[in-house]
């Protein structure tokens, strides 16, 4: 009776043949669909720069997996990219430390890809004017900050700026690009601030330059000591998302991959904003921030600097970011750029093609108001 039950249950007119049947025309396919993509698109090999369909689909590779193919043992044989962001003053030494113009003013500039493009809009509308900046793609304020630290004394701008934008706050919940922009994993590092009872304390990765990097990637126990510290410190850190294993041959799992990232992504900016009410007042984020600005500001000051904070808040993020802010600023008479009074990055013809950043003419706008505060401010800085 019991082989008599089997085979009636294998027979072809049975639902568990039909579902058996379903599954393995499926996984036969998928293997068919993976090795015609593996033939006809290979991935390429640094430094050497992957076309828009390579890039699609090595998106979900884990970023253990990406990380090893885009950093080679040499900086010729590393993606240019990720040698950026780094905290390393060696990288700073081509950078202007004087005007070009005789007379002229240096301006520091410490921020992301947003203060990159005013300051480059600053030199065009006003030559007298030299751009000194560092930072990194995407990097949060307390990378920005500590990059002010680290570079303090090595130039002679009256004016200082600390650029930040609405979008870079959640990666002050780790100390590394590297989980945090998991479709182009970044790995330089920063610290991670915390807050202390009624103080703030600064925590450093091992990992401070991409000579460290190199070394400890290629290093299986310093790597294995690395990614302890990233699941004690980086809020992005997932096993799923980070470790290098056989999923990454294969696309459908590198699909799911790269879905899962983007949940993880959307869970940790939650925590720290909500679209009606703002950023969290209470989150440790935004009053580590609030920290930062004022040290920055006191720091600058006591140098015989001005500062000056360009505050951008990016599409979807409305003014929020200045609203988390203005009590401080406004306590200790901070100079500000708040890129929404002058154009709100909701209106789409105030956006460049990338749909990200601002067009150059709104640059433009904001680097005549840099202008314009410097001009009103100069006394303050004794220049």
């Amino acid at each position: 009776m019991l082989l008599k039950n089997l085979f009636t249950s294998l027979s072809k007119d049975s639902p568990v043949f039909t579902t058996g049947a379903v599954m393995v025309g499926t996984m036969l396919w998928l293997l068919v669909f993976e090795v015609v993509l593996y033939l006809a698109i290979p991935y390429h090999s640094p430094p050497a720069a992957p076309n828009a369909l390579q890039k699609y689909l090595e998106y979900g590779r884990s970023v253990e997996g990406k990380i090893r193919r885009l950093v080679g043992p040499t900086e010729e044989k590393t993606i240019p990219v990720t040698m950026t962001g780094w905290l390393d003053p060696t990288r700073w030494q081509t950078k202007p430390s004087q005007p070009k113009v005789q007379g002229g003013l240096l301006i520091a500039i410490y921020g992301m890809s947003f203060t990159q493009h005013v300051g480059m809009a600053l030199e065009k509308v006003n030559p007298q004017v030299t751009v000194r900046f560092a930072g990194g793609p995407g990097v949060p304020p307390s990378h920005s900050y500590k990059l002010y630290q680290l570079d303090r004394g090595r130039h002679s701008a009256p004016v200082i700026a600390l650029g930040i934008s609405a979008s870079s706050i959640s990666g002050m919940t780790t100390f590394t690009g590297l989980n945090q922009k998991f479709e182009y994993p970044l790995p330089y590092t920063y610290p991670r601030y915390h807050k202390v009872g009624d103080h703030i304390e600064e925590i450093w990765p091992a990992i401070r330059t991409m000579d460290d990097f190199r070394r400890v990637l290629n290093d299986p126990i310093w790597w294995k000591k690395y990614i302890q510290e990233l699941q004690a410190e980086d809020s992005y850190y997932r096993p799923f998302l980070f470790s290098e294993n056989v999923m990454d041959n294969f696309v459908i799992f590198r699909f799911l991959r790269r879905s899962w990232s983007k949940r993880v992504a959307q869970e940790i900016k939650n925590s720290i904003y909500n679209p009606r009410q703002g950023f969290n007042e209470n989150s440790e984020v935004i009053q580590t921030l609030r920290w930062i600005i004022k040290e920055f500001t006191h720091q600058v000051r006591s140098d015989g600097q001005l500062p000056l904070l360009m505050l951008f808040n990016n599409r979807g993020y409305a003014d929020h970011l200045y609203q988390a802010l203005a009590k401080t600023i406004a306590e200790n008479d901070i100079p500000t750029l708040n890129s929404h009074t002058l154009v709100p990055a909701d209106n789409p013809k105030s956006l460049a093609r990338d749909g990200y950043h601002f067009s150059r003419e709104v640059n433009r706008q904001f680097a005549e108001e840099v202008l314009r505060i410097i001009q009103q401010r100069r006394g303050q800085a004794g220049f």
